[in-house]
């Protein structure tokens, strides 16, 4: 399947360099790759099946949120071996990689259903978001100028030993995490998931209750509550608890230490992006409360995020930004979520784990 790069805009340069740079992106679009052959695994119906039911739903988020249905071709989604990831990137990623200039994607597959289709998700809503290039200074090759909200610094240099700043970058992580959250919102309603989201759910709700007996405040309970998103093998060890226990207090106690065990070596997932997210999120508040009734909750301020996210006129936001925490407060925004790669990290630099 053919496709159209996702790149909307190009800046900088002469019209014939940005003639050439549109050219580059199309080729890096349509370039045939083995990079990933030594991970990457076969793709059998149900993984296709579960691709296009994740690719329509990170779609219609897209489009409601003021973006374009940009169509992927299958050939674009590389799926791969457990710990593949972190072979590939040495362990400083997990779980699965967008590649903006290539508009490809790597997730890995284990046994969760659910957690493939959340990783996938994420990954395409990175790619599904605004794509902007630039003319290289020298008007020579293309670079990656947007991705959603994030903006590369025009310079080709900052301080040494680091790439080019990313105004908004953390900004652009925490509305993925969040549309990626959504999205398990969605997912939780679908009957082939229900299983393993109830499974989730009541194994979850044991431990949480235990932790409450053994008086841990309420809100670190609930707090971390929200945070599980994945316990491996749920269903079978919930099967195992209500046959050989009766006792409420019981099963809480062995799923509180299954859970701990699991917890301490890593097994648990947690929902992406949590330390982005909470300082999302106290932004959204902060404007909340001194919008002046403008605004009644976090959602509504998130919507306006995501719409400059996805439809790359930020212009809007940044008016209503400065129009509720003052003159200047949409570029401060951009300095405080601002993220930097290191140059030995430069292979996974255009890259992003879930």
């Amino acid at each position: 399947m053919e496709g159209k790069t996702h790149f909307e805009f190009i800046s900088g340069g002469t019209d014939e360099e940005k003639v050439a740079a549109k050219q580059e992106l199309q080729d890096l679009f349509d370039e045939k790759t083995e990079e990933f052959a030594e991970y990457e695994l076969e793709k059998t119906p149900e993984d296709l099946e579960l691709i296009t039911k994740t690719e329509s739903i990170v779609d219609r988020m897209t489009t409601q949120y003021g973006g374009e249905s940009k169509p992927l071709p299958l050939n674009h989604i590389h799926i791969l071996k457990p710990e593949s990831v972190s072979a590939m990137t040495d362990g400083k990623l997990e779980n699965g990689i967008h590649y903006p200039m290539t508009q490809r994607i790597v997730v890995e597959k284990g046994e969760s259903q659910l957690l493939f289709a959340s990783f996938l998700a994420h990954e395409l809503f990175h790619l599904k978001s605004f794509k902007s290039g630039r003319v290289g200074s020298h008007g020579e090759g293309v670079r990656l100028y947007r991705t959603g909200l994030s903006m590369i610094d025009r310079k080709d240099t900052t301080e040494e030993g680091y790439w080019p700043k990313e105004y908004f970058g953390v900004l652009e992580e925490a509305i993925v995490a969040e549309c990626t959250k959504k999205f398990l919102d969605e997912l939780r309603q679908d009957p082939a998931f229900a299983e393993e989201f109830q499974a989730v759910a009541k194994l979850r709700n044991w431990v949480m209750g235990y932790y409450r007996t053994r008086g841990v405040p309420e809100e670190k309970i609930k707090e971390f509550e929200k945070e599980i998103k994945y316990i491996p093998n749920a269903q079978s060890f919930v099967k195992k608890i209500v046959t050989h226990y009766k006792n409420e207090g019981d099963m809480q106690a062995y799923a509180a230490g299954l859970f701990d065990a699991l917890h301490k070596d890593k097994k648990v997932e947690t929902l992406e992006r949590y330390t982005e997210r909470t300082k999302l999120c106290e932004l959204l508040d902060k404007i909340v409360t001194n919008s002046g009734g403008k605004f009644q909750n976090r959602d509504e301020v998130f919507d306006e995020f995501a719409k400059a996210n996805f439809s790359g006129n930020y212009l809007p936001l940044a008016r209503t930004v400065e129009s509720i925490l003052g003159k200047g407060s949409f570029r401060k925004i951009a300095e405080d979520f601002t993220q930097t790669h290191k140059k030995e990290d430069s292979k996974t630099s255009e890259t992003t784990d879930s």
